[in-house]
């Protein structure tokens, strides 16, 4: 594949934007339609990340340009804590056709990282309302990102994200991640009884804080930026769900990645028999075209707030926001019409399947994930999974850079063993591929490890 010419412009020169990282040299992305998106200098790459696993309907849909434009000339804001709002209405009943049987309502707020925070305070009142005064804490998982707000970080397991800040979060108890390719047990071999063994460690935790100091427990499906498409054994996901039962603990899912499609159901935790208490997501609700994100409590959580004089004690400005309301309900009608959940798990096996070539490289450890949410972890060894001797910086450098060369954009991401080292990538189209767009994807990554093994010496 030939390599194409990029213009970047430094960290430093980005107008008046506080960029991530100063020193570094951006390319300009100036379009996008479908699954491609443009540069500056007109070249197009592959999306093969969504956007930021978000753009599930693809770029450019003239629909929901259509629909945007109609609302905001319409109404654009009015508070939710004052009023009511035709959209916001019409949107949570829409997302109330995707949501498993039990969940009616959602709390909309503009982001998954607010939607995780709204689901710690919701367990927090809940507990609150219903006597149990004590319980405030919310058990997380190594291995895990639940967003950048302070609760959310204080129940995320992904040190690389979250260690400078360490000291402004309250230090929450984690339970191992459970998944199989590095489970310390069985060696991804155990099945569903060591599902169950590793859902024991999260009672053994339960019972060594105290049950009435313990709100809630919350988990990724299928685990996105800390654990590349990773997810526990099976057996697990149902051993939390009755040591939750026992233990009075709410049962949240963050499915801010996973929901709405990306892994081929409606949501993650579809996947196993299983109906948690509270359901987060975000990035599928509105597929990037508007900043949202949802938090779905079950009916029986939902009662308890129906007769409080006061109601949820949280709240943004822009929660119910009239605008973006009317751009996810488009969204999510578009999926609908189109039937993008199925296509998701039907092209998702496909790709999957084609992705195996890429074990021909000795530094790919594991190919992963359910759907179109698939991870890639890479290491030094195969047969101990010790990671890759240039893990961390310049080897995701290098394969991000090596992915442009190729025409495709990938997810570089990493931490996941002994907290600093371990490597991976998610690939993460949108919803509307088909297998021959899949294909493509897989010959772009195949000629992009191969660019990254000759530069590393791999």
């Amino acid at each position: 594949m030939s390599h194409q010419q990029r213009t970047t412009t430094p960290g430093t020169e980005l107008g008046g934007m506080f960029p991530r990282v100063f020193d570094t040299e951006y390319v300009t992305i100036t379009r996008g339609q479908g699954h491609y998106v443009w540069d500056a200098d007109d070249n197009r790459y592959l999306d093969a990340i969504s956007g930021n696993q978000n753009v599930n309907i693809g770029h450019g849909r003239e629909e929901i340009a259509a629909a945007a434009k109609e609302q905001i000339e319409t109404l654009e804001y009015t508070s939710s804590m004052l009023f009511a709002n035709e959209p916001a209405m019409e949107y949570t009943a829409k997302i109330a056709e995707f949501t498993p049987d039990g969940f009616e309502h959602t709390w909309l707020v503009g982001s998954g990282s607010e939607a995780n925070e709204s689901a710690i305070k919701m367990a927090r009142q809940y507990h609150f309302e219903r006597g149990d005064e004590r319980k405030y804490k919310v058990i997380g998982r190594r291995r895990s990102y639940h967003g950048n707000t302070a609760g959310a970080m204080a129940v995320s397991g992904f040190p690389a994200r979250k260690d400078k800040m360490e000291p402004l979060f309250q230090n929450f108890p984690k339970a191992p991640s459970a998944t199989p390719y590095r489970c310390p047990y069985c060696d991804g071999d155990g099945g569903r009884e060591c599902g169950i063994e590793r859902a024991n460690e999260l009672e053994r935790i339960i019972q060594d804080e105290g049950a009435e100091s313990v709100a809630a427990f919350i988990t990724e499906p299928v685990t996105g930026a800390a654990n590349a498409g990773a997810y526990p054994h099976d057996g697990y996901f149902e051993r939390v769900r009755e040591i939750c039962d026992e233990y009075n603990v709410l049962m949240i899912v963050d499915e801010v990645m996973a929901g709405f499609g990306r892994t081929g159901e409606n949501f993650g935790i579809e996947h196993w028999d299983v109906t948690p208490d509270i359901i987060t997501s975000a990035k599928g609700m509105t597929g990037g075209y508007t900043p949202v994100g949802g938090t779905m409590p079950h009916r029986r959580v939902v009662e308890v707030f129906e007769d409080l004089e006061n109601g949820f004690q949280h709240g943004h400005t822009y929660c119910f926001n009239p605008a973006s309301a009317a751009i996810g309900k488009a969204v999510l009608e578009y999926m609908q019409a189109r039937d993008l959940v199925a296509n998701s798990r039907q092209v998702g096996a496909h790709l999957h399947e084609e992705l195996q070539r890429l074990y021909k490289y000795d530094f790919v450890g594991d190919i992963r994930g359910k759907g179109l949410m698939l991870g890639i972890e890479f290491v030094g060894d195969r047969e101990t999974k010790a990671p890759l001797e240039d893990t961390g910086e310049r080897f995701q450098n290098e394969l991000f850079e090596s992915g442009l060369d190729n025409s495709i954009i990938t997810y570089p991401t990493g931490g996941h063993v002994d907290a600093s080292k371990g490597d991976l990538t998610l690939l993460t189209p949108p919803l509307t591929i088909d297998e021959a767009d899949a294909d493509e994807i897989v010959d772009r990554m195949d000629a992009t490890l191969a660019d990254v093994a000759d530069e590393l010496g791999l």
